[in-house]
């Protein structure tokens, strides 16, 4: 075989072989594209019972402080905050909240109006809201009407736009996530038209 040919023939399984261990293989711990990579480390923390992420676009926080007193029953509150801090509204509706259990993979929408209505005890998770750790944080920014979870005599309302500066804030029921609730960790993940880019807070539910 021509020298030239032989050098060539190298060359050519060189680059393949460069791009089978590069380009064509996703290492371990790297996301994959389009799929929000999930971290193990939680997230930072506003208080004792509140978790946030915050960055130049959005600010969303989850409160577990309601959450540690519904290890027994069928359905548990997040309180959760999204502050729009962008230009462009950005609409969230009931499928635009997910709770995930990062090691199984569990995926959990939001429970029905009526499941959560017969479990009760909606007026006792308002007041553990947290509200004055939230509000040194929200004042700022004005709040937005929405209505996920809307207590007796009150009107449903499943869809809200936030416009710059607006937020949303309301106890949010997820069904029991299998396996026990106290001392795991969680995620949310928040998604909706006008959102740029996954948002997610990683939490653990502490013991009661």
């Amino acid at each position: 075989m021509p020298r030239t040919s032989r050098r060539n023939g190298f060359m050519a399984l060189v680059i393949a072989t460069a791009l089978a261990g590069t380009g064509c293989h996703r290492g371990a711990g790297a996301p994959d594209p389009g799929i929000p990579y999930s971290s193990s480390t939680t997230s930072a923390k506003l208080s004792t019972f509140i978790y946030k992420e915050e960055g130049k676009l959005y600010l969303v926080t989850v409160g577990v402080n309601a959450t540690r007193f519904h290890d027994k029953d069928g359905f548990i509150p997040l309180t959760v905050t999204v502050v729009n801090k962008t230009t462009k509204p950005i609409q969230l509706h009931r499928e635009s909240f997910t709770l995930i259990e990062p090691v199984s993979g569990s995926r959990y929408g939001l429970a029905s109006v009526d499941e959560v209505r017969r479990q009760g005890k909606m007026s006792y998770d308002q007041q553990l809201m947290d509200l004055d750790h939230l509000m040194s944080k929200l004042d700022i920014y004005s709040r937005a009407s929405a209505r996920f979870f809307p207590g007796a005599g009150t009107i449903l309302n499943e869809q809200v736009e936030l416009h710059q500066f607006q937020y949303v804030l309301e106890n949010l029921y997820f069904p029991h996530p299998e396996g026990g609730l106290l001392g795991r960790t969680f995620e949310l993940h928040v998604s909706g038209r006008g959102i740029d880019g996954p948002l997610f807070v990683v939490f653990t539910v502490p013991e009661a």
